[in-house]
This record gives C-alpha cells, sequence and structure tokens, in this order.
C-alpha cells in the first residue's frame, strides 16, 4: 500500500487514536477558479492526485464546506469511496454556520456531500466572534456523541482561543489545530506552537510551501500571474527581493540531497513531532513530490540554518481582519 514511500511517518491526532500522515492532502484547489480550476486542471486530475495520495501512504485528506462551494467534498468523496476505511477526512464547518443548530446541518450537508456515515475530524474553520464559541463547541461536541463525527479539531484559533475552546468541552479533547504556518510565516511559534506540542495537540499547517514561494521558482522578476498569490504579499517584489538569502539555502540543501526545494521546505516543517504538513495537489505528479519530503531526514543543522534564514522574510504587516465581514454574513 505505501509504495515506494516507506519513510512516510505517522501522528496520532491529540489522543483520538486516529493516526495519520505527517504529509497530508489539502484540497482547497477543487472547484477554486482563482487557481485555473476547468482551466489548467479538472475533476480528473485530483481524483488521480487523491488515488495517487492513498497509494503511497498519505492518508489524511482535508477539505472544507467552503472550498468549490461544497465541489471539494463531492469531488473527496468520490476519489476515497473505494479506500474509505483507509483514510482520515476532516472537514470544516464556515463560521457563518458556528451556532448550535447551524453545525448539527452543516455537518450533516457534509456527510452526504463526503458520501460517508461519519467525518474523521471535524473542525471549526474560522472563530465566529458573533456567536458563543459555547454554543458552537457543545455541537461538536453532540456530533461525537450521535457517532457523526470521530474526533474534533478547529482551525485559525489563537492560543487564547483554543484554550476556551477545549474548556467549553465537557467529555472530547480537541485533537488539533490548523494554521498557517511555513518557514515564512511563524506566528504560532509565539506560543501556540509549544502549547499544542504540551498539550498533545496536533498542529496541522496549511499553506505548508507558502502558496508557492518556498518551491524558490519565483524572484521580483517573476512572480506567479493567478489572482490568489498576485494579491499575496508573500509575492511583493519587496518581499521576493527579501527572501533570496533563503531560497538559495533552499536550493543549496536540496541539491545536496538530490531534491527539490519544496521537499526540503516541507521537511523543515514534519521535523517538528507534532506538525501535519497539508500541501495542495492539482496532479498525482505533485502528490509524489509532496510524499518524497517525509524521506528527507534534515540534520540540526540544516534545520537551524533554514530556520534562521526563514525568520529573517520581512512580510510586513497583514491585515488584522483577514474574512472579510460579507463573508461572515455580516
Amino acid at each position: 500500500m505505501f509504495g515506494r514511500f516507506a519513510g512516510l511517518k505517522y501522528l496520532e491526532l491529540g489522543r483520538s487514536g486516529l493516526r495519520v500522515s505527517k504529509i497530508g492532502l489539502g484540497t482547497w484547489q477543487i472547484g477554486s477558479s482563482e487557481w485555473g480550476w476547468n482551466r489548467g486542471y479538472g475533476v480528473d486530475d485530483v481524483v488521480r492526485a487523491i488515488e495517487r495520495a492513498h497509494e503511497l501512504g498519505i492518508n489524511f485528506v482535508d477539505t472544507a464546506e467552503i472550498y468549490g462551494g461544497g465541489l471539494s467534498e463531492e469531488v473527496v468523496g468520490r476519489a476515497i469511496r473505494p479506500f474509505r476505511d483507509e483514510v482520515v477526512v476532516a472537514t470544516k464547518v464556515w463560521p457563518t454556520h458556528a451556532t448550535y443548530d447551524g453545525v448539527l446541518k452543516a455537518c450533516e450537508r457534509s456527510l452526504k456531500r463526503l458520501g460517508v456515515d461519519v467525518i474523521d475530524l471535524y473542525q471549526v474553520h474560522w472563530p465566529n466572534p458573533l456567536v458563543p464559541l459555547s454554543s458552537t463547541m457543545r455541537a461538536m461536541e453532540r456530533l461525537v456523541e450521535l457517532g457523526k463525527v470521530r474526533a474534533i479539531g478547529v482551525s485559525n484559533f489563537s492560543l487564547g482561543r483554543l484554550r476556551r475552546a477545549q474548556e467549553c468541552l465537557k467529555r472530547e479533547e480537541i485533537g488539533s489545530n490548523q494554521v498557517k504556518y511555513n518557514l515564512v510565516e511563524r506566528g504560532v511559534e509565539k506560543g501556540l506552537l509549544q502549547y499544542c506540542e504540551r498539550e498533545r495537540v496536533a498542529l496541522i499547517a496549511y499553506s505548508p510551501l507558502a502558496q508557492g514561494l518556498l518551491t524558490a521558482r519565483y524572484n521580483a522578476s517573476n512572480r506567479p500571474r493567478d489572482l490568489v498569490r498576485r494579491l499575496n504579499p508573500l509575492f511583493d517584489p519587496a518581499v521576493l527581493r527579501r527572501a533570496e538569502p533563503l531560497m538559495t539555502i533552499l536550493r543549496e540543501v536540496a541539491a545536496r540531497h538530490g531534491i527539490e526545494p519544496s521537499q526540503v521546505a516541507l521537511a523543515w516543517l514534519i521535523k517538528r513531532n507534532h506538525v501535519i504538513a497539508i500541501p495542495g495537489a492539482k496532479r498525482p505528479e505533485q502528490v509524489e513530490s509532496n510524499a518524497r519530503a517525509a524521506e528527507l531526514e534534515l540534520s540540526d543543522e540544516e534545520w537551524r540554518i533554514l530556520s534562521e534564514a526563514g525568520s529573517k522574510v520581512s512580510i510586513g504587516v497583514w491585515p488584522k481582519l483577514r474574512i472579510p465581514l460579507r463573508l461572515l454574513g455580516l
């Protein structure tokens, strides 16, 4: 089953008993016109990518009800049907559905789109400041009681919110927190990362390649053309210039090991025991490339040099409100 990537490692999601590969598969790209859906890739491509992930031993697939307006869940469900019992499926509830009844209803819709009887990991996609967190978490716990969800997770939760979310649960424990984390975006290292490690909360790193920045293919005169990345401060010409020393180190380490810079960046992340990386993939060959990162064991010195170089890439100030109010229904 695990093919030729025997180096793939696995991690338990908190204390849930669910063991997942430390390299997973993110599916934001499914149904996303911003990434070129039905232009550069489509359903057949991503189904083959998910099938190839399974062949290689990647058993963790992450989606969300908001991705592609639900299409991502439908495609994931179709792809995993032949091997449902061998994969851990994670999805998320959008903040507009964060009320008690809203969570229960959203879960039913996700179950139907995925075509499964139970969701392995159900996550609160973003906190909703207008809905009491206690209501949201009570609903999540109820879903476990009903046998519709195996484990509870959160996403984009700060350290304070993560602690409060756990306090709202009476019987269950939070198994994971999914956050943006990569070599250059490392806000989680200011307390959240350490807390998750201490409390056995798996940290699921989305955007582990910084939307492609860490492939070391881009520079100030060669920026991505898609809208998603043209608007991302990571690809501002000034940031790309500041990132050049890190890109050089990524290329050097990659050349030393005979692999790609992106694989070095993923290996840097999963060297931490409690971190799972979920890079996206549009095609099988991208899945294969991501899986190979698990074979690389960075030395402590390589990890340190990469860490120092990554910390010096100043991105600037991000907008404090990351979700437009219109998306929250406000």
